[in-house]
């Protein structure tokens, strides 16, 4: 049963199993005359070539295609080919929340982050374009927004281990079932390399014209400033967690992440808690890299007694506590679509967490002892720098908001930003680059 547990985990698209041992077994003095074999996971044929063919095909007859990375492409291991393909091809691309560092944050072909905190040119792009590859992505609301509005002028190639995802939820002209990592071997030199230049041109006006505004970006007590402070402070071989809230959005926004599973954080079921675990883990397991934690103050309650598990473990975690007294990204909506009607999301009578983290036999700054931008970047750069396991509390106004941010049951490209909020998103001049 031990082996076939572990054949049905890592079999198809991977995910848990749980082994029940009931007591009275667990008592037993047993002998074993043979180990069974290791679990394996079951081996997946590629598609039809004649699949591989018809979405070459479509890729190459497209004039404004674009490439949808989600999470299945960090699992495969498929960052290298997805990149290839894209550069082949020139084919500009957008990840889900999941798929975050399978292109570098600074490459030309990287459009950023979809969905309900993704930049307007990103949506833009999407509103445009005429062929959408899906890669290891499951077309889930936050990425997607509205269904009917996403994408509606686009064909869509969806390649995925799950077959039971195709057109789930969004149509898919052709379906291609496999390892993405394996599909993108076979499907990326049956394709034409080409620049694509008057459609890259055209998302550049996008991108110059409606920019992902970081705002404060340039003082390190504001969230956005804050992130761009810690990232260049802890640098670039840094592992970065998160737990669940606004904190978790504007580090996806704003920290330049460069590779595959440099990025750790909950993506679906929104489980606060998430990141300290996961970053004791990403210690334990590479503890030559920085590991860098941003948690909020309602998600570090979820797990807080794990300060004990990493000063046990003796791991260097840096936890950057986001720390505006409230359930941020609820509050968020609360006083976005609920009339400022405030319930249950005030935290004014949370702990002092750098004496809590000191209780814990952890080293903890306090960024509210800091008078002014100057002194709040050296203290961050001193505490990122301390050997062992950390905690900077890090004071954030309530009333700041992650933007964009899309209404629930609304279209992506509606999302309200820094410019929009309080009137009608104007879609003409948006549009007329691609126009």
């Amino acid at each position: 049963m031990i082996p076939e547990a572990f054949r049905l985990a890592a079999s198809g698209r991977p995910g848990p199993v749980l082994i029940d041992v009931p007591k009275c077994v667990q008592k037993q003095s047993v002998r074993i005359e043979r180990w069974p074999k290791p679990g394996k996971r079951d081996a997946i044929p590629l598609p039809p070539t004649a699949g591989i063919d018809a979405a070459a095909a479509m890729i190459d007859a497209a004039q404004r295609p674009l490439l949808y990375i989600g999470g299945g492409v960090i699992a495969s291991g498929a960052a290298g080919r997805v990149r290839r393909l894209a550069e082949r091809g020139g084919i500009p691309a957008v990840a889900t929340l999941m798929g975050l560092g399978a292109l570098p944050a600074g490459h030309p072909l990287f459009l950023g982050m979809l969905g309900m905190h993704g930049a307007r040119y990103t949506h833009e792009a999407l509103e445009a374009c005429d062929l959408l590859i899906a890669v290891g992505a499951r077309f889930d609301d936050r990425a997607t927004g509205k269904v009917a509005a996403f994408c509606p002028n686009a064909k869509v190639v969806h390649i995925d281990i799950d077959p039971s995802e195709h057109g789930k939820i969004k149509h898919a002209h052709l379906a291609l079932a496999g390892d993405v990592s394996a599909v993108l071997e076979a499907l990326t030199p049956r394709t034409t390399a080409q620049p694509r230049k008057q459609w890259r041109d055209a998302i550049a006006e996008l991108r110059a014209a409606c920019p992902l505004e970081m705002p404060d970006s340039e003082d390190a007590r504001a969230p956005y400033g804050l992130i761009r402070a810690v990232a260049q402070a802890a640098g670039p071989n840094a592992i970065v967690a998160t737990d669940v809230g606004q904190h978790q959005m504007w580090t996806a926004q704003a920290y330049p992440l460069s590779r595959p599973r440099q990025w750790l954080t909950s993506g679906g079921l929104g489980t606060m808690g998430f990141g300290l675990p996961a970053a004791i883990g990403a210690a334990l397991a590479a503890p030559q890299r920085p590991v860098i934690l941003f948690s909020g103050d309602g998600s570090i309650l979820m797990n807080i007694q794990e300060l004990a598990t990493a000063a046990e473990q003796g791991v260097s975690v840096k936890i950057v506590l986001m720390n505006n007294l409230s359930l941020g990204l609820v509050h968020q909506q609360q006083s976005m679509f609920y009339g400022g009607r405030s319930f249950a999301t005030d935290l004014s009578s949370a702990p002092d967490f750098a004496a809590l983290a000191r209780a814990f036999g952890l080293k903890a700054w306090d960024l509210s002892d800091c008078a002014d931008e100057c002194s709040a970047r050296s203290t961050l750069e001193q505490a990122l720098a301390a050997p062992g396991s950390a905690l900077i509390n890090c004071p954030i106004d309530r009333a700041q908001q992650v933007l964009p941010m899309v209404p629930p049951g609304a279209a992506n490209i509606d999302a309200i930003d820094h410019d929009s909020a309080g009137r009608e998103p104007d879609k003409e001049n948006s549009h007329a680059a691609v126009a």
